[in-house]
């Protein structure tokens, strides 16, 4: 297949954090379109691009383009909904950010345009591409002829300081559909799911609002997660940023990198509430996209390692599954060896998926169905705060480790 055109609807933060990787795969994916509201935050990307690109500011008419094949949907949260459906009623394929939407009835509608008009749909920024989950994964798949058998239960664990950077108003606000349950629990309930079967049974949950400066979102939770299938899943994220979890996982993150001081948020500065959208990206096109200062910050020419999301832990039958700095550990019945692995490629992957899919015309293994019930879990954690009940769950799909077993669906790419 020739080049993936990609248009991408919403030029922000999220936006950003994919160029490097599309460098990576410039001979198969290229940007052809760019579609937000401020035209200085196009400009800004177009320059780091390195090339002119076409813009538009609203996020139809980019969809109508006939030069542009799919479309990378990074808007608010609240108009993942409304963009999909307009670029897949023209026919674009999609990669939507998490989460896919903030509510189910959102979801549905969602899943129901991309299947009506036949194109692709990747839900995007998960962790279970990044190589350290593929390789468990894989472990997983081979069922009862792996070494450590089947998969009892899943402990993922984040500390960091999300609820202390510079944040807008909106980012933090529950109704909004922002706050970490949607904002973070996306990448530990897709983990747990591809690692555990999918098929979540019910969901019970504390979420909290310790934050004065953004009392209307949630800083945190902790929830147990009952599949179909007897696996149990804890979850706990913290974002109030007194401890980060690096300090367990050799000082390397989310990017693989490693943190100059893990200890550096402690005692920081906290900001008194939110920013400008103004303030916001004027950081953003200053260098600091993320519009915060992690105290010492990443070594940007350290070595590659393998990204940690927090740490996760896979307990089986016979053994235990966990990240290491250059691929997994496993500890079996011979004691605790090292499996190696090439670094992963970042977002890269989930370019690669799309156009892997539309290539093989195959589903892709993180489809909409898959998105919608993942946000099923995030809406749950919230009710089950709530209701201080445990939440069944209706909207389920299975694992593409599942589906991989029953020679139904490919391997995700990578």
């Amino acid at each position: 297949m020739a080049r993936l055109h990609l248009g991408i609807a919403g030029v922000g933060i999220g936006a950003l954090q994919i160029l490097p990787d599309l460098r990576r795969i410039a001979d198969k994916v290229e940007i052809a379109a760019l579609a937000d509201l401020r035209h200085d935050n196009m400009e800004y990307f177009a320059a780091q691009y390195g090339k002119a690109i076409p813009m538009y500011d609203e996020v139809a008419p980019m969809c109508a383009d006939r030069k542009v094949d799919a479309v990378w949907v990074a808007t608010p949260n609240r108009f993942h909904a409304e963009h999909v459906i307009a670029a897949a009623d023209r026919g674009k394929h999609v990669i939507c950010e998490k989460p896919m939407a903030v509510t189910l009835a959102q979801c549905e509608a969602m899943v129901q345009a991309i299947e009506r008009n036949g194109v692709k749909y990747v839900q995007g920024h998960s962790k279970v591409y990044d190589a350290p989950i593929q390789k468990m994964g894989e472990i997983l798949a081979a069922g009862e002829k792996n070494e450590l058998g089947r998969v009892i239960h899943i402990e993922t664990w984040n500390w960091n300081d999300w609820m202390i950077r510079s944040l807008l108003a909106d980012e933090v606000e529950t109704r909004l559909g922002t706050g970490v349950v949607f904002r973070q629990g996306p990448h530990q309930i897709d983990t747990v799911r591809y690692l555990g079967g999918g098929v979540v049974r019910s969901v019970k949950a504390i979420a909290g609002r310790w934050h004065p400066p953004f009392p209307n979102g949630e800083g945190n939770y902790t929830a147990l997660l009952e599949f179909e299938n007897g696996v149990a899943a804890t979850l706990v994220f913290d974002g109030y940023g007194y401890f980060d979890s690096t300090e367990l996982t050799w000082g390397i993150g989310e990017a693989g990198k490693l943190h100059r001081n893990s200890e550096s948020i402690i005692g920081r500065e906290r900001p008194p509430g939110p920013i400008s959208t103004d303030e916001k990206y004027a950081r953003v096109r200053a260098g600091n996209p993320y519009g915060y200062g992690r105290g010492g910050g990443w070594i940007a020419d350290a070595p590659q390692r393998q990204p940690f999301y927090g740490l996760t832990i896979v307990s089986c039958e016979r053994g235990v599954m966990r990240q290491s700095q250059d691929g997994i550990y496993i500890y079996g019945e011979q004691g605790r060896r090292e499996v190696t692995l090439p670094p992963s490629i970042g977002r890269a992957s989930e370019l690669l998926e799309l156009y892997q899919a539309i290539e093989d015309d195959r589903p892709t293994a993180m489809d909409a169905r898959w998105g919608m019930a993942t946000t099923e879990v995030c809406l749950a954690i919230l009710e089950s705060t709530q209701q201080r009940a445990e939440i069944r769950l209706s909207h389920q799909s299975a694992s593409p480790l599942e589906l991989r077993s029953r020679n139904s669906t490919p391997q995700i790419a990578n």
